[in-house]
């Protein structure tokens, strides 16, 4: 499955690519900043995490 990371107003949103109900969320200024492909939501926060220089996701 395909997720999205999205700038809007200094503020990141991630969620996946079919989710519609969370992009009609974003404001029109809102831009797609990074995108990845994986198997379940951890996998993906994990990816997003490294992207972005965070301290390793750990699931709850």
């Amino acid at each position: 499955m395909r997720y999205e990371l999205w700038e809007d107003q200094d503020a990141l949103s991630f969620f996946p690519e079919h989710g519609e109900e969370w992009r009609k969320l974003l404001s029109p200024a809102a831009r797609l900043i990074w995108a990845c492909n994986a198997q379940s939501w951890d996998e993906a926060q994990a990816l997003k995490h490294e992207h972005l220089g965070w301290a390793p996701y750990k699931p709850l």
